[in-house]
């Protein structure tokens, strides 16, 4: 009985598969050129996807949180600036 002992990649190399893949649609022909299992590299697309998806997100949140916080300051200015043209108007 043997154990095989799984094979460790780089993450350039798993970037420039995933690359490959997305410029020919084609993740068993990559998979074959490289000498990987199929479901390898998709594991590293669906992963790479996913990946993206919490990025976007988080990038979402982020710009969601400064126009509410753009809104609040408008808000804020607009109010100020009601004081302060009634302090303009009775001099």
């Amino acid at each position: 009985m043997s154990i095989e002992k799984s094979k460790s990649y780089t993450t350039e190399f798993k970037t420039q598969v995933i690359k490959e893949c997305i410029e020919t649609n084609n993740y068993a022909a990559v998979a074959q050129k490289h000498e990987i299992p199929a479901t390898t590299v998709y594991t590293w697309f669906r992963r790479d996807k996913n990946k993206q998806k919490a990025d976007n997100r988080k990038s979402q949140r982020t710009l969601e949180k400064e126009l509410a916080d753009a809104k609040t300051e408008i808000a804020v200015l607009k109010e100020l600036l009601k004081k302060t043209n009634q302090l303009w108007l009775k001099e």
